[in-house]
């Protein structure tokens, strides 16, 4: 309240938001989830699970309130949900809940910690740079007055249209702008302080929870989710030149202001993944979590567009490794596949009109731009071939250093082939996939790499965790390893000493020279690992630490000394 108080948040603006969050949208949510997803979860897990399920309805109820006229009715939804609570007998005991894992002390104060950082990182990067009065406001990123403009389309009509464009029907992913609007009806907060300020909150709370859940239940662990979830809220990829932030080394978190659609979509799209691992890895499933898994999904229609592709390719390589697996249909997963390809039909048909926003087809195309950025040419000089695939490569190989941790898997391949894993690892190789292979004018097919990379940390964490257990590796001896990994791509990066963007003059080779050392440094270090060490278990998981801490925990290293020294460093955003 003091950060938002400090940067222009009433306190009657803070409450009324507050209130509604909290009784018109988590409360009533949290009901419906202990009616319709029965497990033991902890107190953080259901609200959180909860806020999300009262999100999706909210939209869904206002996009047919909006369209009668009277958006206020949007709510009935938590009326209704608290009047049938209290009026059908079988339904009063989930006012008290169930029984609760207990959760340790350490844990619920690093969830804690962790989102008092995502509310102290959105005052340092978004409030302190988008003010809510004039003439401050007008230096506001570029996107928001766009944002604003869609809250006021759909806070006013049903169907939306372009609010530039008289008559232009609004082929967009526009679902988190109906919240907005929906939020600003019945609390009387304007849309500008809701969009600059308020609205994002609650997600990135909620949206953190989740994620730790989901890493949790593949896991089995809470310290794996917590490893998960630090993974993917300090992405940063491994940085081995000085300068700028630029190209390769500008890794988006899939937590945003400014991109509300990739934040609520990213929001929405988690509890399904959370249901789709509890439906695929169970033989038997109650109809209600189906309901539940088929609200989130209309709810992900359109909150953002890159998720139910993302979804359909992880579903279908379940589908397919099952039928291998088990030789027999994979009921289950042919069933998701098919609701997730009726979400993608009727998003693509009724929302977007078959419109590619842009996105075509063209590969590498991501490459060139980042290529012109390293080397200081832009697009003033059409780079090589040899040149876009030198740089493509790079960045394989910065994912391969991130999610090295999957490798841990191949110790144990039983898990490698567990249904939950299988699906986030399609998941990610078609967000892989899309940034290499499609091109944007704005670069916007990254949005796939950033729905995707929560989930390959999530597997990342895992098999890290499964290669130490199984190598029975003391805490000592990990912190060894990975000590060495940060220590050496700090070292290779002060040594090697290549700024970029590159000077005049100077040859595009000379960017994979640090990239070159740490590789033949990793192939040493795990060849005298090899000799000292008999047992190869051990010897994979010492190798997986060191490469893994040259991944983000260097390069935040990396942030810190160039800060100390007073130059600046690379890293992502």
């Amino acid at each position: 309240m003091a950060v938002l108080g400090f940067y222009g948040v009433s306190p009657s603006d803070m409450a009324f938001f507050g209130i509604y969050v909290a009784v018109g949208l988590a409360f009533p949510g949290v009901l419906l989830v202990r009616v319709l997803y029965r497990r033991r979860r902890t107190l953080a897990e259901e609200l959180a699970l909860g806020l999300a399920l009262g999100y999706a309805l909210e939209v869904l109820t206002y996009i047919a309130a909006r369209a009668a006229g009277l958006p206020l009715l949007v709510l009935v939804w938590p009326v209704a949900t608290y009047a049938g609570f209290a009026a059908v007998p079988r339904l009063r005991r989930y006012w008290r809940g169930g029984a609760r894992p207990a959760a340790p002390r350490w844990w619920s104060w690093s969830l804690a910690l962790i989102v008092g950082y995502l509310i102290a990182w959105s005052a340092v990067n978004f409030f302190r740079k988008n003010l809510l009065t004039w003439p401050a406001l007008g230096t506001s990123y570029v996107d928001m007055p766009f944002h604003l403009a869609l809250i006021g389309e759909l806070k006013h009509h049903m169907p939306p249209t372009v609010p530039m464009v008289a008559g232009e029907p609004l082929l967009y992913h526009w679902f988190v702008y109906a919240h907005l609007a929906a939020a600003s009806w019945v609390t009387g907060v304007e849309p500008l302080v809701l969009l600059f300020r308020l609205g994002m909150l609650p997600m990135l709370a909620a949206l953190a929870v989740i994620l730790a859940t989901i890493a949790r239940r593949v896991a089995g662990s809470w310290v794996v989710a917590l490893l998960a979830l630090l993974g993917t809220v300090f992405i940063a990829a491994p940085n081995l030149y000085q300068g700028i932030n630029v190209g390769i080394f500008t890794w988006r978190a899939a937590i945003s202001w400014l991109s509300p659609t990739q934040t609520f979509g990213t929001l929405l799209a988690a509890p399904a993944v959370l249901l789709l691992i509890d439906l695929l890895e169970r033989r038997r499933s109650p109809a209600r979590r189906w309901l539940l898994l088929g609200i989130f999904l209309v709810a992900v229609t359109g909150a953002k567009a890159t998720y139910l592709p993302l979804l359909l390719a992880g579903l279908g390589t379940v589908a397919a490794v099952e039928l291998v697996r088990h030789r027999r249909p994979p009921w289950p997963a042919l069933a998701a596949l098919g609701l997730t390809a009726a979400c993608f039909l009727c998003a693509q048909t009724v929302l977007f009109r078959q419109a590619n926003q842009g996105m075509v087809i063209d590969d590498f195309s991501l490459f060139r731009k980042i290529w012109g950025g390293l080397t200081g040419l832009g697009e003033r000089v059409e780079p090589s071939l040899v040149s876009v695939l030198g740089i493509a490569l790079l960045y394989v190989l910065s994912w391969a250093i991130e999610w090295c941790g999957i490798i841990g898997l191949l110790s144990r391949p039983r898990l490698l082939m567990r249904p939950a894993v299988v699906l986030m690892l399609g998941m990610g190789t078609v967000g892989v996939g899309a940034v290499l292979f499609l091109g944007h004018p704005h670069m916007g097919q990254i949005y796939f790499f950033d729905a995707s990379y929560p989930y390959l940390v999530i597997v990342a964490a895992y098999g890290l965790a499964v290669a130490v257990r199984r190598a029975q590796l003391p805490p000592r001896a990990l912190a060894y390893a990975s000590a060495a990994g940060v220590a050496a791509a700090c070292l290779i990066r002060e040594l090697c000493g290549v700024e970029v963007p590159l000077g005049a003059g100077q040859s595009d080779a000379v960017l994979y020279r640090p990239y070159i050392v740490l590789a033949v440094s990793a192939l040493l270090a795990a060849g005298v690992l090899a000799a000292v060490h008999r047992r190869r278990v051990v010897v994979g998981a010492l190798a997986i630490s060191m490469v893994a801490a040259a991944g983000f925990p260097a390069a935040w290293c990396t942030r810190v000394l160039s800060a100390a020294l007073h130059a600046p460093a690379g890293g992502a955003t």
